[in-house]
C-alpha cells in the first residue's frame, strides 16, 4: 500500500515513476541476493535443513554469525532432548575410525541405531572428531604410559571420552548430542585406543570395508581397523616402505584376528626347523593354539606359502605390538602383545 500511494503521487510528476520503481525493484533485487547468499553459506556451515537456516535468518535480520549461534544452541538443546529420549535404544551399527599423525595414533568406535546412519556424513564427521579429540588427549597423556618396549598404549572407556574436549567450548559428550539433533538417532561413544611409538619405531594403520575419508580430516572410517608398531632390525637389500609393511602388517591383524605377537626368536628357531623335523606324535595342543593365536606363527593372510614370522625376517623387522578393533565386538578384544 505504501508503494501503490507512493507512485501514485509520483505519477503526479511525469518522468519520475519509471526511476523511482527502478531503484526500488534494485534495491528489492539486492536484498533477496544476500538472503539468499547468506541462507547458502549458512546451510554449507551448519548442515541443518533449509528451512530451519531460514527461520534462524529471518530471526536476526539476515544476520549469518548470529543465526548460525542461535541454530547451534537449539540443535543442542535439541540433542540433549533426543539423546534423553532415545538413550535406551539399541546402537548395534557404527564404525571404527582410525588416526595416525607421525609416530602416534588412535582408532575409536561410535555406534549408531542403522548402517543407513553409519553411511551419514554427519555421523562420519563426528567419528573424526572423537579420533581427533582422542589423539589430542593422548599426546598428553602418553609420557605417563610408556611400558618397557618403549612403546605408549592405552585404552580409554565411553565415559572417559565423554570428557574429552573438541574446542574451548564442547567435549564429546555435547558435541554428540549436537549431532543426535541433527540425525535424529541414538549414537554412543564406545572405546578409543591410542599408540605411540618411539622415534626408531613405525606405526602401520588400515581400515577395512572403508566408508570414506573425512574431509578436512585425517581419519579414515570403516568397520574394522588396526594398529601396528614395528622397527627395523637392521638394513635390508629391498627397498623399505614403512606406510606400505605398516598397512600389510594391519591387513593380516584385521583378516586373521591374532591375540598376541609371540616370541620373535621362539619363531625363528621353530622355522627354521620344522621341515627337517615332522611333527610329534600327540604334540600338544597348546602348541595348536599358538599357531593359531601367536602373529608370528599364523601363514600371513597376502601369501599364505609364508609365516608373518618368515616375512618379517625377510623384512628384517620386528613387531613391538598392535591393536585391532571390529565394530560392535567386545572392548576387551583389542590385541597385545
Amino acid at each position: 500500500m505504501v508503494l501503490i500511494a507512493h507512485l501514485t503521487v509520483k505519477m503526479l510528476r511525469p518522468g519520475l515513476v519509471l526511476p523511482v520503481l527502478c531503484r526500488y525493484l534494485s534495491s528489492t533485487e539486492a536484498v533477496l541476493s544476500s538472503s539468499k547468499k547468506n541462507l547458502q553459506q549458512l546451510r554449507k556451515r551448519t548442515g541443518f535443513s533449509f528451512a530451519n537456516c531460514r527461520k534462524a535468518l529471518d530471526k536476526f535480520g539476515n544476520d549469518l554469525n548470529q543465526a548460525e549461534a542461535w541454530l547451534q544452541e537449539q540443535a543442542q538443546k535439541e540433542g540433549w532432548s533426543k539423546a534423553t529420549k532415545l538413550k535406551g535404544r539399541t546402537t548395534a551399527q557404527g564404525l571404527i575410525g582410525v588416526m595416525r599423525e607421525g609416530n602416534q595414533a588412535t582408532m575409536v568406535e561410535v555406534n549408531c541405531e542403522t548402517d543407513f546412519v553409519a553411511k551419514n556424513s554427519e555421523f562420519q564427521g563426528f567419528v573424526g572428531q572423537a579420533a581427533a579429540a582422542t589423539l589430542r588427549q593422548f599426546s598428553i597423556r602418553q609420557r605417563e604410559i610408556k611400558d618397557s618396549t618403549g612403546v605408549a598404549k592405552i585404552l580409554y572407556s565411553s565415559d572417559e571420552m565423554k570428557e574429552f574436549s573438541v574446542d574451548d567450548q564442547k567435549n564429546l559428550q555435547d558435541q554428540a548430542a549436537l549431532t543426535i539433533g541433527k540425525i535424529g538417532e541414538n549414537m554412543t561413544l564406545n572405546r578409543a585406543l591410542c599408540m605411540m611409538a618411539p622415534a626408531d619405531h613405525f606405526i602401520g594403520t588400515y581400515v577395512h570395508s572403508v566408508q570414506q575419508r573425512q574431509q578436512k580430516s585425517k581419519c579414515m572410517v570403516g568397520k574394522y581397523g588396526a594398529l601396528v608398531a614395528f622397527r627395523r632390525t637392521e638394513d635390508a637389500l629391498t627397498e623399505f616402505r614403512p606406510d606400505d609393511i605398516g598397512r600389510r602388517l594391519c591387513q593380516h591383524i584385521v583378516g586373521m584376528s591374532p591375540l598376541t605377537v609371540g616370541e620373535h626368536a621362539e619363531v625363528t628357531k621353530v622355522e627354521t626347523t620344522r621341515e627337517q623335523e615332522p611333527k610329534p606324535v600327540g604334540s600338544s595342543e597348546g602348541e595348536d593354539s599358538k599357531v593359531e593365536t601367536e602373529m608370528l606363527r599364523q601363514e600371513y593372510l597376502l601369501d599364505p606359502t609364508i609365516t608373518v614370522g618368515e616375512l618379517i625376517r625377510q623384512e628384517s623387522l620386528e613387531i613391538v605390538d598392535f591393536a585391532r578393533f571390529e565394530c560392535g565386538e567386545s572392548s576387551a578384544a583389542v590385541g597385545d602383545s
